[in-house]
C-alpha cells in the first residue's frame, strides 16, 4: 500500500490492494482518502474510482475546512473605558 502526498495539510489518496503503485491505473481496486477532518483527527473515506476524483474530493474538502477557519471569527476584545 503506497501513499501519494499532495500539498501539506491536503491529504493523501492510495489503494489498499496489492498492486504496485506503478499498476494502479489498470488496477480494478478502489482509491481511499485519508485526511484530517475539523476536530484534528483522521478520516479515512473509500469509493474514489479514478486518481484525478480521489484528487478532486480532496481539493473540495481541504477548500471547505480553509473556508470554514476564515468565518471563525476571534474573540471580541472588550472595550477599556477612556478616562
Amino acid at each position: 500500500m503506497a501513499t501519494r502526498t499532495l500539498a501539506r495539510g491536503m491529504g493523501t489518496f492510495f489503494k489498499d490492494c496489492i498492486h504496485p503503485e506503478s499498476r494502479w491505473s489498470e488496477c480494478p481496486h478502489e482509491y481511499k482518502i485519508r485526511y484530517r477532518d475539523a476536530a484534528g483527527e483522521q478520516t479515512e473515506e473509500s469509493g474514489c474510482a479514478t486518481q484525478d476524483s480521489a484528487i478532486d474530493r480532496l481539493t473540495e474538502i481541504y477548500a471547505a475546512e480553509r473556508a470554514a477557519r476564515r468565518l471563525q471569527l476571534p474573540y471580541p476584545r472588550p472595550e477599556i473605558p477612556i478616562g
